[in-house]
């Protein structure tokens, strides 16, 4: 015959097993709790888009063991997606391109607004990260970043394990995909207010703060390559004549014309950086370029600011725009500061204006400027 006590305490001890772990659930919340924390403390105190990422995927990983990740945003035109952000073994030598919506996991994703949880990897039908990847066994999340309007990107995260990621990892990210979305829109944001304190809204060239930031640095990178880097500066000639004559709003039109047609001119796709140096005054820094190329460039500015047909110069066939150059060169082994340099080329621009306009003056250490007054804010010889 059973003994009653033992039964009682078997079935007090199976009821006591079919309880939920409160302790472990708890510990789970907590660690969620801490982690959207830590990945909205990053997103409040990092401003460079990039960066942010990288420390929230960092934060991210102490929770999801992922061993591959990437980031993918929607284009401009609303086209595919454009890689931003890759990190993990799997992207060792990968060369990452626009992904077009519906191609792989990441356009599929982009396309639905839908996340994807994928348990084995080899039987999906795409890629999951890139469109050269090889594929192979293993676990995929991919969610989207979404704001109210509209899908802003992808991130997805892989391992090379198969049903490695819980439901709980898989939810877990998609609550912390509306904190990252707002983070890249908020540092997106801030980087291209950051930008336009940069640039001139005139011209739509960078600003003497940004000038001096560039020389600085190409200064550094002298030290390092031992190479030559050129300056020139750049002065419209007779500009207070035109202000004077047809007035101060034809002649911030024609600064506004003139920016294009001098980034147009010089080599910005790759050595050459244009600035609004202050008034009708700009400046290029040509790197790794010495005072033969650098005379060549401004040449090639020279005759298109001639030749072009300014809007002020197709009203008024009779009125030229030209203007005149001074150009300087930094040397390998010189010593000199960058504030030389700019004085050189000003010094050159200086004498191209007295030996009468209209002309390129590369800088020489025999150079004679000649005197020159201050009329209406304009230096003159």
């Amino acid at each position: 015959m059973p003994n009653p006590k033992k039964t009682v305490k078997k079935k007090r001890a199976g009821k006591a097993g079919a309880e939920p772990d409160f302790k472990a659930l708890f510990y789970r919340k907590f660690t969620e709790t801490h982690l959207f924390y830590e990945v909205g403390r990053i997103i409040a105190s990092e401003l460079e888009p990039r960066d942010l990422i990288e420390k929230v995927f960092a934060t991210i990983k102490k929770e999801v063991p992922f061993e591959d990740a990437s980031i993918y945003v929607v284009k401009k035109d609303l086209t595919g997606l454009d890689p931003f952000y890759n990190s993990g073994p799997l992207f060792t030598g990968a060369s990452l391109e626009t992904v077009y919506f519906e191609n792989g996991a990441p356009g599929k994703i982009a396309s639905t607004g839908e996340p994807l949880l994928i348990d084995e990897a080899a039987l999906f039908d795409g890629f999951l990260h890139y469109p050269e990847e090889n594929r192979k066994i293993g676990s995929y999340i991919g969610i989207a970043l979404k704001n109210d309007a509209r899908v802003l990107g992808v991130m997805g995260f892989s391992t090379s394990a198969v049903n490695s990621f819980r439901v709980q990892d898989f939810d877990l990210l998609r609550s912390l995909s509306h904190l990252i979305s707002a983070g890249l829109e908020k540092a997106e944001l801030f980087k291209k207010t950051l930008e336009l304190s940069r640039v001139d809204e005139l011209m739509g060239l960078y600003n003497y703060r940004v000038l001096l930031e560039k020389l600085d640095e190409e200064m550094r990178r002298k030290v390092r390559t031992g190479r030559d880097f050129s300056f020139i500066m750049i002065d419209i000639d007779n500009f207070k004549k035109i202000n004077d004559r047809f007035g101060h709003m034809e002649g911030s039109r024609l600064l506004a014309q003139m920016g294009p047609v001098l980034e147009a001119s010089c080599r910005t796709g790759s050595t050459d950086t244009c600035f609004r140096y202050g008034g009708e005054e700009f400046s290029i820094l040509l790197v790794e370029t010495d005072m033969a190329e650098a005379a060549e460039v401004a040449e090639r500015v020279r005759t298109a600011i001639d030749e072009y047909p300014f809007s002020l110069k197709v009203a008024h066939p009779s009125v030229t725009v030209t203007v005149s150059l001074g150009v300087s060169t930094m040397y390998a082994a010189s010593k000199k500061t960058a504030a030389a340099l700019m004085h050189e080329a000003d010094m050159a621009l200086y004498r191209a204006k007295g030996l009468g306009k209209n002309r390129v003056i590369c800088y020489d250490e025999e150079l004679c400027v000649p005197p020159y007054t201050v009329e209406g804010g304009e230096r003159r010889p």
